[in-house]
């Protein structure tokens, strides 16, 4: 039972297709962080490919979680987070821009509804703890948000890989 409860929560479940995904957006992620360290603003063209990645995974999930799996509870709360709170929290809340919350919700696209909001609250942590190194880059009030975001997404999935790794020993 706990460990149906783990696997649901904690370990993100992918498909082969969806591993190409992922590998596809950190690999966006990295190009947009460079030129948000270098420029303070990633290209528009990074918005773009963000929102057709979040349709393809929600796609993908509906396919997987409607039909495969019949789970629409699954689904509704995941991306009504994704859809409805992410939005609303991060542009009128935290007054953050709309490239950089079309990242966070690719990021979130990958994860189930627990990870969105341990990725919430994650990246707040990151970003308190790096804004100062962040900084360094700054014009105005203003300093890079990709990096904070690359570095939440990579450690919530190396976190579920281990955690995944671990329970499958026993």
């Amino acid at each position: 039972m706990a460990e149906q409860l783990i696997q649901q929560f904690l370990i993100i479940k992918i498909s082969a297709f969806q591993l190409y995904l992922l590998w596809f957006l950190l690999g966006s992620f990295t190009v947009a962080t460079l030129s948000d360290l270098k420029y303070l603003s990633a290209q528009k063209e990074f918005l773009e490919i963000w929102i057709l990645f979040t349709l393809v995974m929600l796609a993908t999930d509906f396919y997987n979680y409607y039909y495969l799996e019949p789970n629409t509870v699954y689904l509704i709360l995941k991306w009504g987070l994704i859809f409805i709170f992410l939005p609303f929290y991060f542009h009128f809340i935290r007054r953050i821009a709309w490239g950089d919350i079309s990242a966070k919700i690719a990021a979130c696209s990958l994860f189930p509804p627990f990870l969105i909001v341990v990725f919430i609250i994650l990246i707040r942590i990151i970003e308190s703890i790096t804004k100062v190194f962040w900084i360094r880059w700054r014009r105005g009030n203003y300093y890079p948000f990709m990096p904070v975001i690359f570095l939440t997404t990579l450690i919530l999935i190396a976190a579920t890989i281990f955690i995944s790794r671990y329970f499958s020993a026993f």
